[in-house]
């Protein structure tokens, strides 16, 4: 019933903009049509085929002059040709979309774009031909009209169909997964009106400044002045919430739909139409851009900070280690010591590694509330870890380490005890050394402190 009243009442919207008879810049239904099948699937055929159905049928008028079976047949006719394009473009879609996930945002968003152009294309054809077939009065009406059909049908899918997507989940409580990605950076920035809504009356503005120009000039070339709305409309997709790019885009195009014929502009209808298909197309490329940013900044978190133990990775701890050691006088000594815990291979092979990550959870946290604010701990792999220790020479870096070492504990799992050791290597900075060597006399370290028993601390100088 939603999907009905929306079609019904998005094809009296679109009837009220239009500047002649079944004329106007875009078509809203088709981008009704075509979110419904992304939404719903083929539940949307019923709903869908029954609006145009009826809309194309005029019931009251038939009841008025009695039942055309002819009038019938090119209802049904009218309804399909409309339904199927779209059905199987929002079909096509919503496979797209949520089975090749993997791809990127740009690659998908390229691949919805050549379908909504095909679904568009095939239901201008098939609306002009079940038109010229049902009618005596259009001949050569599919080579005439075939463009500004598909050119409106397109701008209304491309316009209204995310503008639905918004809306359906929410009335009906769907979630799906392809869709939470295009809106997934929106958590990440204001909802403030205020800015959105100065950036629209920008776009709003410069839409009907253009129009008003157009008007007094006689000049052609001043429609495609149109164009520069994309800049606002940019402004907008790449600094606001998508939900508010969106809603931009609806806007823009609404106040273009009804001022081409309000300031009489028909003659340059086209220029307009074409304007709202690449505002609209550059818009869905745009928001990949803040989709981009955010994947960017997740994917720097996790290679700063290892995602089990919530410590610096090894990246992040040698990138402030030689921020340290760089800025240091030649007489600063710092020191770096490098530990693994005893036998944690036994402790995942005899209690599994559900267990085994308790282990490095419980026992990281326990070692970094144990530091000292100057201390830097992080986990290179597996159950190693390293602890920089600035401003400690060799000794007192050995001195240190087996304060540590008798500080990890013994871990109460479910109903397991389990004492955690753990051996040491210690290795000092040398003055113009590279990190990386100094890491690799502490792994040889660590190597010994192993081979001549576990839990202890060896040190190299």
């Amino acid at each position: 019933m939603l999907l009905f009243f929306l079609w019904i009442g998005t094809f009296y919207a679109s009837t009220i903009m239009a500047f002649a008879e079944f004329i106007s810049l875009w078509y809203m239904p088709a981008g009704i049509s075509i979110a419904a099948f992304l939404i719903f699937g083929k539940r949307a055929f019923i709903p869908i085929f029954l609006a145009v159905f009826f809309l194309s049928f005029r019931f009251t008028e038939q009841l008025q002059q009695g039942l055309d079976p002819a009038h019938l047949a090119a209802a049904i006719l009218f309804a399909l040709a409309h339904t199927v394009p779209y059905g199987l473009g929002g079909l096509a879609a919503r496979y797209w979309l949520s089975h090749f996930i993997q791809h990127g945002l740009p690659i998908r968003i390229i691949g919805l774009l050549v379908i909504y152009a095909v679904s568009a294309l095939c239901a201008a054809i098939a609306g002009l031909f079940v038109w010229e077939f049902t009618t005596e009065t259009y001949d050569n009406i599919i080579e005439e009209g075939w463009f500004a059909w598909w050119l409106g049908d397109l701008v209304g899918v491309m316009v209204i169909a995310p503008l639905m997507c918004l809306i359906l989940p929410k009335f009906t409580n769907t979630r799906l997964a392809w869709l939470e990605e295009f809106y997934a950076h929106d958590r990440k920035l204001s909802a403030n009106l205020k800015p959105f809504l100065f950036k629209l009356c920008v776009a709003a503005a410069a839409v009907i400044g253009i129009l008003l120009l157009d008007s007094q000039l006689t000049h052609p070339g001043i429609a495609y002045f149109v164009f520069f709305v994309t800049i606002p409309q940019l402004w907008i997709v790449l600094t606001e919430r998508t939900s508010f790019a969106t809603t931009s885009l609806v806007v823009i195009t609404v106040i273009m739909a009804f001022g081409v014929g309000l300031f009489n502009v028909t003659d340059q209808a086209i220029t307009y139409q074409f304007a709202l298909y690449m505002t609209a197309a550059i818009s869905y490329f745009a928001v990949a851009v803040p989709a981009l940013i955010q994947r960017n900044i997740q994917l720097q978190e996790m290679s700063m900070v290892d995602l089990l133990t919530n410590l610096p990775t090894k990246w992040l701890f040698k990138t402030l280690v030689n921020q340290v050691v760089k800025s240091s006088r030649p007489n600063q000594n710092h020191s770096i010591a490098m530990y693994n815990l005893d036998h944690f291979k036994k402790i995942n092979d005899d209690y599994g590694e559900a267990i085994g990550d308790q282990v490095l959870i419980d026992s990281a946290q326990i070692m970094k509330n144990e530091l000292r604010d100057s201390e830097i701990l992080c986990r290179c792999e597996q159950d190693i870890f390293v602890v920089f220790m600035p401003n400690l020479d060799i000794d007192a870096a050995t001195k240190r380490a087996n304060e540590l070492r008798h500080k990890l504990p013994v871990l109460h799992i479910d109903d397991l005890i389990l004492p955690i050791r753990g051996s040491f290597g210690v290795a000092q900075v040398q003055f113009g050394e590279a990190i990386e060597e100094t890491v690799e006399r502490a792994t040889r370290a660590l190597q010994q402190a192993k081979q001549e028993g576990r839990n202890k601390v060896v040190a190299i100088s």
